[in-house]
């Protein structure tokens, strides 16, 4: 029995961890990003594992067993288990505690060897031949307290374990029969309390699952994330886990640092959405200070720059003479006239971090930053020649596909006016050369931003299915059902 439970101790290890995978201290007093998980999912998980357990337990060895009874002893070896009935099973939620996970009627089938002694007086018997053990109606509880550790890691700990075994019944092939009168109670007994009670096999086994190698699954569990090279997602928890009758309720910090040098935002993040649903398997809330803290590092620590050039657009866009085809000396004639046959490049730069709004259905980014016009020489220097205001509001759509958020920019309006400059321009032809740029490259630069897609903090083997994404109020709400395939 102990090794008919061992070997779903990694498939079911993998489960609990998913559990434990969103349970993850920092100081933010509202989570960026919050997770529920219901009791249909957790009785789904320990469903999966009891399939395993049913297709795997057949064939497995059980170890050897030795006693006596009277004037009998008795050794039975080579046994294993050649029918196994996965058995009923429920997820309850205990406030305060975390899970109960618990099973009925579960029934098992063991073929053996056995060899017997009986010695009274001058009397002495000895034979062997095969058994086969039934035992039927096992039910087992155990309860899983959830928490974290000081560091903000989820914990895991097996606070109570219950198991019997209702009836077994023993069958003997070969030898004498009036002899197995003499020991088959005995056997029966030694077997059942081996494999039932709080200290038998297979509570053993349950808490060495939970306490052993739940703990370390857990251990290698990172709660950051690195994205882009630069920055680092936390999703450490904020607080305990709660606990309701039907769900779990997992509150994480949601925020993006700067890799190199990891300092809170000066900014708190808003209220998340209240959603009362339960009908799906798991549902993730993602603020949208999420996103305005990376994109309050990525402002503070200069990745929002660009030097535009010649290899970034169509052939001949930047040249300031074009005989035959349309550049920018053509368009905006002062340039063509003071800085002839040389390229043009555009120094792109934020001059404040961009803001995501997420209400009403949609999703805006607002941006703001300057343009600055540069001619370059022919020594390899640049001569500045204008600066440009800019104002940008995007709308993006999101999807959710591959357990990633994926970003589409849908409207990309910019309006530009001219902040200082050494020559006299319209601001009419340059908001057409502006729009252009931004639509030949900026647009695309940000949807393959998007389009790489922003990891949400599931393993590898869990899968999305039936996936609702809702955009509310400073949140993105995503429900959705599970499918493990591990």
């Amino acid at each position: 029995m102990d090794v008919s439970f061992s070997i779903m101790q990694s498939e079911c290890v993998c489960l609990l961890t998913w559990f434990y995978l969103f349970l993850t201290p920092t100081y933010c007093k509202t989570p960026g990003l919050q997770t529920r998980i219901t009791d249909k999912a957790l009785n789904y998980a320990t469903n999966v594992a009891l399939d395993v357990l049913s297709q795997q337990v057949k064939g497995q060895r059980i170890p050897d067993q030795h006693g006596s009874s009277g004037a009998v002893t008795f050794d039975i070896s080579s046994m294993k288990v050649n029918e196994f009935t996965k058995p009923s099973s429920k997820v309850s939620l205990l406030h305060s505690v975390g899970l109960s996970w618990a099973t009925t009627g579960t029934r098992l089938a063991i073929h053996g060897n056995f060899k017997y002694k009986y010695k009274k007086g001058i009397i002495k018997i000895s034979d062997s031949g095969t058994f086969d053990l039934k035992t039927s109606n096992i039910n087992f509880n155990i309860k899983i307290k959830i928490g974290m550790d000081s560091s903000g890691r989820p914990t895991m700990q097996a606070v109570g374990c219950s198991c019997s075994v209702g009836s077994a019944s023993i069958k003997f092939h070969g030898g004498a029969a009036w002899i197995y009168n003499l020991f088959s109670g005995v056997l029966e007994g030694k077997l059942k309390n081996m494999v039932g009670g709080g200290n038998g096999v297979l509570c053993k086994q349950l808490n060495n699952l939970v306490n052993v190698n739940g703990k370390r699954s857990l251990q290698k569990l990172p709660v950051t994330v690195k994205l882009a090279k630069w920055f680092l997602l936390d999703y450490r928890f904020l607080s305990q886990p709660s606990f309701q009758s039907t769900f779990m309720e997992t509150y994480h910090k949601g925020e993006v640092y700067w890799n190199a040098d990891p300092v809170e935002a000066p900014f708190a993040a808003p209220p998340l959405l209240k959603y009362p649903d339960t009908s799906r398997m798991m549902y993730i809330w993602l603020s949208d200070f999420l996103f305005n803290s990376m994109s309050y590092n990525a402002f503070k620590y200069n990745r929002l720059q660009y030097n535009v050039t010649k290899k970034d657009l169509p052939s001949g866009v930047l040249n300031t003479t074009c005989p035959k085809s349309n550049c920018i000396g053509k368009m905006i004639k002062p340039i063509g006239t003071k800085f002839p046959n040389t390229t043009i490049m555009l120094y792109m730069k934020s001059t404040s971090m961009p803001n995501m709004t997420v209400q009403n259905g949609s999703t805006v980014v607002n941006a703001v930053g300057d343009i600055l016009f540069f001619a370059e020489q022919p020594n390899g220097k640049y001569t500045y020649i204008l600066t440009l205001s800019a104002t940008m509001s995007t709308t993006i759509s999101l999807t959710i596909q591959k357990e990633k958020v994926f970003a589409k920019v849908l409207r990309l309006p910019i309006d530009v006016k001219v902040k200082e400059s050494n020559i006299p321009v319209s601001a009419v032809a340059l908001n057409f050369i502006v729009k252009g740029i931004v639509s030949v490259f900026v647009e695309p630069k940000l949807n393959d931003l998007g389009q790489a897609g922003f990891p949400l903090p599931v393993i590898s083997s869990i899968h999305f299915v039936n996936t609702k994404l809702t955009v509310a109020q400073d949140t993105l709400l995503i429900a959705t059902d599970l499918k493990y395939t591990g």
